[in-house]
C-alpha cells in the first residue's frame, strides 16, 4: 500500500531564478515542496490543486539558498561577541577600543579585524601596552594571517627575543631586535597556545546564534575550513539543532587519522558531509606573506611558502589514494602554480569530489585554463577584492595585478567558481560579494570604472557561484538549483537580484529563508 503522505506546500512568488537552464525558459512562479524536497516547479495556476497549504510571497523572487563556500564558522560566530577593530583608523584607536572591553576567560582581551594596509604598516606591542599594561591582549588581523599581542600576552606565551621563527612563520622584530608583538602564519600557534579557549557550551551557543544570522541573509549552507568544528556540528545535528548544510574540511594534521578511520570525501548525510584535506601553501596579501614568483614591488621579499613542496606532494598523494580531495590555500602566484601542478596530475584525481584551490587570488602567467582543464574548483572570495585592489596595485604592481581575482577569465576557461566570504577574515554579507564580483568597485564607486573591469561577472553568473558552484564543489548534483528532487533550500527576496544589478544589490532584502522545507527565517513573522 502507498503510505498517506502529507499534501505538498505550494510556494508562490513573482519570479523564480531556478539556476537550471532546462526550467528557466518556462518562467516559473511556483514550487511544490514535500518532505524537505522540491516536488515540482511550474506555475501556481497549474500546481495549486495539488497543494495542501500555500505560502504566498507576492512580488518576491525565489532563488536557491546561498552557500558560503569558505568560512571559519565557529570562529566567526564567536567573533560576533569579541572586540572588532576593523573600523579603527589607527593602532592607537584600536588599542583604546580593546581596553574598553572587559577581559574574557582567563583575563584575556581577544579581538580581530586590524589591517596593516589600512594603517600604513604593522602595529607594535608598545601601543597596546600603553592602554593595557598588565592585561594580556591578542588581536587577529583581518586576513587571519597575523596576530598582534601586548607584552603581557607575549610573556604568558613564553615568547621573547630568544624565540626562534618556525618554518613558514615569522616572529616580527624591530630594528632594535625587540619583538614588535606581531606574529605571522606558522608562528601564530606559539601565541595561540596561551590564549584560553571558550567552553564547549559557549562554542555551541555562539554557533547556534550565528546560524540564525546567516539565515537572515539567505544562506542555507556553508563549507567550513576550521580544524575543530566537526564534533560540535555533529552534536548539533544529533540534537536536531543544525539548520545549515555543512561541508566539513579536515586539517592536514588529521590526515593520518582520517585515513585510518576510512573517511572519504563525500562521506556523510544530508546535513554534514566530509570535504577535503585543508592545506596551506602560503600566507596572504594582507600580511605580505603570499608566496610570489617574483618579489613584492620595491623589495626582495617573495613572501612565505608555508608547506614544503615535497611534503605537499606527499600529502596530496596519500589523501588521494584514500579518496580524500585536496582543499588547498593558495594566494600568491607561486602558491597557485604549485597547487595547479600537483592537483592537475591525473594520478591525484579523486572520483568522489573535485580538488579545490582556496582564494586563487593571483594566477601565474599562462595558467588561466589549467583549473578548468583539470576539473579543479576555484573557491574565491570576491569581497576580499574591496580591501585588496589598492594593496595589490602597490605591492604586486598594476601589470601583475591584471591576473588578480580573475573571475571572468577562470569561468570562461571552464573553471567552476564557488563564492565564499572567508568570515571572519571577510565580511559575511553575500551582497558585498555579489557587488564586488559584478562591479569590481568599492561601495563608494572606487576605482572609477572598476578594477580590471574585464574580469566582471554578470549577476546571474555571480548567483550561480553562490548556488550551483558550491553544490558542484561538494559533489551534490541534486543541490544548488530549484529543480524537481532538489532539497527545498530556498532564499526568498523582496527584490529581484538580477534586476537590481551590481550597483543596486545592496538594496536586496531577504524576505524569508527555507531549509529542507522548513521556514527558518521570516522577516514578516
Amino acid at each position: 500500500m502507498t503510505p498517506n503522505l502529507p499534501r505538498p506546500v505550494l510556494l508562490a512568488a513573482g519570479c523564480i531564478h531556478t539556476m537550471d537552464e532546462s526550467l528557466q525558459d518556462r518562467d516559473p512562479d511556483a514550487i511544490l515542496v514535500r518532505d524537505g524536497r522540491i516536488l515540482a516547479v511550474g506555475h501556481a495556476s497549474e500546481l495549486q490543486g495539488e497543494a495542501g497549504t500555500t505560502l504566498s510571497f507576492p512580488g518576491a523572487t525565489i532563488t536557491p539558498g546561498l552557500t558560503d563556500s569558505h568560512v571559519h564558522l565557529v570562529e566567526w560566530a564567536l567573533s560576533l561577541d569579541r572586540v572588532n577593530v576593523a573600523e579603527a583608523e589607527s593602532p592607537e584607536a584600536a588599542a583604546v577600543l580593546a581596553a574598553s572591553r572587559s577581559p574574557g576567560p582567563g583575563g584575556w582581551i581577544i579581538g580581530h579585524g586590524w589591517s596593516r594596509h589600512r594603517w600604513g604598516g604593522a602595529p607594535h606591542r608598545d601601543v597596546l601596552d600603553r592602554q593595557l599594561p598588565g592585561t594580556p591582549a591578542m588581536l587577529t588581523s583581518a586576513d587571519m594571517h597575523a596576530m598582534w599581542a601586548n607584552s603581557a600576552a607575549l610573556a604568558r606565551a613564553g615568547l621573547d627575543e630568544t624565540s626562534a621563527d618556525p618554518d613558514g612563520g615569522r616572529i616580527e622584530r624591530g630594528p632594535d631586535g625587540r619583538l614588535t608583538g606581531v606574529l605571522y602564519d606558522n608562528a601564530m600557534p606559539l601565541l595561540q597556545r596561551a590564549v584560553p579557549g571558550p567552553s564547549p557550551a559557549e562554542r555551541a551557543q555562539a554557533t547556534e546564534a550565528g546560524q540564525a544570522v546567516l539565515h537572515r541573509s539567505g544562506i542555507t549552507g556553508v563549507h567550513t575550513v576550521e580544524p575543530d568544528s566537526f564534533g560540535l556540528l555533529e552534536r548539533m545535528r544529533a540534537e536536531d539543532r543544525l539548520r545549515l548544510r555543512i561541508l566539513q574540511h579536515l586539517p592536514l594534521a588529521r590526515l593520518d587519522e582520517a585515513i585510518g578511520l576510512g573517511l572519504r570525501s563525500g562521506f556523510g548525510g544530508e546535513w554534514i558531509r566530509i570535504g577535503g584535506i585543508k592545506m596551506f601553501l602560503d600566507g596572504s596579501l594582507g600580511s605580505l606573506t603570499a608566496w610570489m614568483l617574483e618579489p613584492y614591488t620595491g623589495s626582495e621579499d617573495q613572501g612565505m611558502q608555508t608547506l614544503g613542496t615535497d611534503e605537499f606532494r606527499d600529502a596530496i598523494r596519500r589523501a588521494a589514494d584514500a579518496g580524500l580531495a585536496g582543499t588547498v590555500h593558495a594566494i600568491g602566484d607561486a602558491a597557485v602554480a604549485l597547487a595547479l601542478d600537483v592537483l592537475s596530475a591525473p594520478e591525484q584525481r579523486v572520483s568522489a569530489m573535485p580538488h579545490r584551490i582556496e582564494h586563487v587570488q593571483l594566477l601565474p602567467p599562462g595558467r588561466t585554463a589549467d583549473a578548468g582543464h583539470a576539473g579543479i574548483t576555484c573557491s574565491v572570495q570576491p569581497a576580499h577584492l574591496l580591501a585588496d585592489w589598492g594593496p595589490a596595485d602597490r605591492h604586486w604592481g598594476p601589470e601583475r595585478s591584471r591576473r588578480a581575482y580573475a573571475f571572468r577569465s577562470l569561468r570562461s576557461a571552464g573553471a567552476v567558481l564557488a563564492f565564499g566570504s572567508d568570515m571572519p577574515a571577510g565580511p559575511m554579507d553575500p551582497r558585498l560579494a555579489l557587488r564586488a564580483a559584478t562591479t569590481r568597485q568599492e561601495p563608494d564607486g572606487e576605482p572609477e570604472g572598476g578594477w580590471h573591469p574585464e574580469e566582471r561577472l554578470n549577476m546571474t553568473e555571480a548567483l550561480e557561484a553562490f548556488t550551483v558552484g558550491p553544490a558542484t564543489a561538494a559533489a551534490r548534483p541534486d543541490a544548488g538549483r530549484v529543480a524537481t528532487g532538489a532539497p527545498a533550500d530556498l532564499a526568498i527576496w523582496r527584490q529581484d537580484p538580477v534586476e537590481l544589478g551590481g550597483a543596486g544589490i545592496m538594496e536586496l532584502e531577504c524576505r524569508a529563508t527555507m531549509i529542507a522545507g522548513e521556514v527558518v527565517w521570516d522577516a514578516d513573522a
